[in-house]
């Protein structure tokens, strides 16, 4: 129960701090204009490619998370990230089922949800509409990766260069997928980049919940 109760805070915190810096936009600039949450993506995914591009993007999606920039990255800095507490997937480590909830709540809501809040609702819409569709993903995505790369900083886990390298690589290149996916394959919709966000997160704690890797 506590595991989830603190998932549940961690939840409604992220969403708070990552809806804050867009809400404030959007209070001054974009108000009177439409509400807030329509403004973020907010709204009902709707299918407008072609089918051969959805398909295109499943596999290259699926590659993406089936590759494991781990086996590239060095035995200490692996043994630094899995011994720390403070690498938000080592909670539901061997928890088995009981893991179940709380990882839900923490991969879709405050990891998922937040996230894609503050960068596909918001930067990557900002950003492509001044500097155009690529420059725009591109920026976002850079932004989004040198995030990841700074929770370890701030977390101070000791990992080396190696690791940054390819995290990186891995969440940037996961940003710009996330991106094509909202904006081009449906209408705008952040609501199917949180619902993949969530789901990889969430079948990757599972597997750490019940020892599959």
């Amino acid at each position: 129960m506590k595991l989830i109760m603190d998932s549940i805070v961690t939840a409604v915190a992220n969403i708070i701090v990552f809806s804050m810096i867009p809400f404030i936009w959007w209070g001054i600039r974009h108000r009177k204009e439409t509400n807030f949450f329509k403004w973020l993506g907010f709204i009902k995914p709707k299918f407008n490619s072609k089918w051969w591009v959805l398909i295109i993007f499943a596999i290259a999606y699926y590659f993406f998370y089936k590759f494991d920039f781990t086996v590239f990255i060095s035995k200490e800095s692996m043994e630094a990230v899995e011994n720390n507490s403070s690498v938000t997937a080592n909670a539901f480590a061997g928890l088995g089922v009981a893991a179940i909830i709380p990882a839900f709540i923490t991969n879709f809501i405050a990891n998922g949800m937040g996230e894609e809040i503050l960068y596909r609702g918001f930067l990557n819409k900002r950003l492509c509409s001044k500097l155009g569709a690529v420059k725009g993903s591109i920026v976002q995505a850079v932004l989004f990766a040198l995030m990841h790369n700074a929770i370890y900083l701030l977390a101070a886990v000791p990992v080396g260069m190696d690791f940054h390298i390819w995290m990186f690589v891995f969440t940037g290149a996961g940003a710009l997928l996330l991106g094509y996916l909202n904006e081009k394959i449906y209408n705008g919709s952040i609501i199917p980049s949180i619902i993949l966000h969530g789901a990889g997160n969430f079948l990757s704690s599972m597997m750490l919940a019940f020892g599959l890797r």
